[in-house]
């Protein structure tokens, strides 16, 4: 099943699922804007759903002093739980 296809129709955009999933995946701690890839969209779509993962309690936002970066923190969230069923659909052969 194609992750983009299902993000798109279920989510409302093609790169939110994907994009949620390589969060999950991903083994760091925290996380910066630019480190999801391109594949998942511009920079600016990109920050747009980090956005929207923020305001629905997914992700925190940390900004360390001294540091222009923004970081991005995964929260416990149970929302996630919707992520991983998607993942584990999508994942099927």
């Amino acid at each position: 099943m194609d992750a983009a296809r299902v993000s798109n129709d279920l989510f409302g955009r093609a790169c939110r699922l994907p994009l949620a999933l390589w969060i999950l995946r991903n083994n760091k701690e925290r996380f910066f804007q630019s480190e999801p890839p391109q594949m998942f969209g511009g920079r600016t779509a990109i920050r747009q759903e980090l956005d929207r993962f923020v305001n629905a309690g997914l992700l925190d936002i940390e900004r360390p002093d001294n540091e222009s970066r923004v970081y991005y923190v995964r929260t416990d969230s149970p929302l996630w739980e919707i992520v991983r069923t998607a993942r584990d659909i999508v994942d099927r052969p």
